[in-house]
């Protein structure tokens, strides 16, 4: 820590960093399985086969996480970091109070793209965050290797 200290990199913001990083990884979790959770939705006639106990885990994690982003300390320099990163966390809120109104038998076809904003809006939130402060960046599962054996067999079965 001390050569980043020396780097330019002040204390105040490699305390934020270790604190935000965890907020992150938990709205990352929490984004999944509400995304998993509304292709079931979107895509799954019966209601049994729905998971609710989960997402019912999920959004208490992610009340967890917005309960966390607010007890940070932002130094300045994290302060478009932090911005980001409650954006994320309020359009995760969002997705699961879509995905409650697409659960119901009436869900519209609007209410299935607002869901799809949601979900949209909170990816891209985080992504900016991955952008603005070292040791936020995220995997990028098209460069996976397995993402490379799938498009390679793929290919092959066009030939």
């Amino acid at each position: 820590m001390e050569s980043a200290v020396g780097n330019g990199i002040d204390q105040a913001v490699l305390n934020y960093t270790a604190a935000a990083r965890r907020v992150q990884d938990l709205l990352q979790q929490v984004l999944t399985q509400v995304a998993g959770y509304s292709l079931m939705l979107m895509t799954c006639d019966r209601p049994a086969a729905r998971p609710e106990g989960s997402i019912l885990l999920a959004c208490q994690a992610a009340e967890r996480a917005h309960d966390a982003l607010r007890a940070l300390h932002v130094p300045s320099k994290a302060a478009h970091h932090h911005h980001h990163l409650c954006k994320a966390a309020e359009a995760t809120r969002w997705a699961f109070a879509a995905a409650e109104t697409c659960a119901a038998a009436d869900a519209s076809e609007g209410d299935r793209d607002t869901l799809t904003r949601a979900l949209w809006a909170a990816t891209e939130h985080l992504r900016a965050t991955a952008r603005l402060l070292p040791g936020f960046e995220m995997v990028d599962f098209g460069q996976a290797c397995c993402a490379v054996h799938a498009q390679a067999a793929i290919a092959a079965r066009a030939e």
